[in-house]
């Protein structure tokens, strides 16, 4: 190997660092910086929302079967009309609401009226701070699984039904 600020030629060069440069050099050389040392390289991770969004993404894109039974929590049809008549059971405008919340009136004027779905986080806040209830139990419609790839329609749910 050859020395970078020598220029003779050694069977074994050190690295070291010079007023910032990374240099390999002689042993007698290395005496004019100091030993540079590998830094492990960070792995550049997603930024946290967008982590966040992904996996808000991921889990709706999930299918979910519709054979597998158990009863899952999901949000009521009637949650605007519930958040509504709860805000004004406690005397409340949209603005005091919003701001107890930490959320903006918009969002809140939108749920109220139906034309937004709350998040998972929202939902809660609006629980907490209304104490009402704007999750209900499902029971999954549970059909006997035949052979095949034949998909439900919906004469077998109307079958289920009788």
């Amino acid at each position: 190997m050859i020395c970078e600020i020598c220029g003779n030629e050694f069977t074994f060069c050190k690295k070291v660092s010079i007023e910032g440069v990374h240099l390999e050099v002689c042993a007698e050389c290395a005496k004019f910086g100091t030993e540079a040392r590998k830094e492990p390289a960070k792995p550049e991770g997603p930024k946290p929302i967008i982590t966040q969004r992904l996996e808000v993404r991921e889990k709706r894109g999930k299918p979910r079967d519709i054979y597998v039974a158990g009863e899952t929590e999901e949000l009521a049809d009637d949650f605007a009309t519930r958040i509504r008549d709860a805000r004004q059971r406690r005397g409340m405008s949209q603005k005091d609401l919003a701001m107890r919340i930490n959320e903006k009136v918009t969002v809140l004027s939108k749920i109220e009226t139906g034309d937004m779905r709350p998040d998972e986080k929202l939902i809660a806040k609006l629980q907490k701070e209304l104490g009402v209830a704007l999750k209900e139990k499902v029971a999954p419609i549970v059909a006997a699984k035949e052979s095949g790839p034949r998909t439900l329609t919906l004469a077998d749910l109307i079958k289920i039904k009788k």
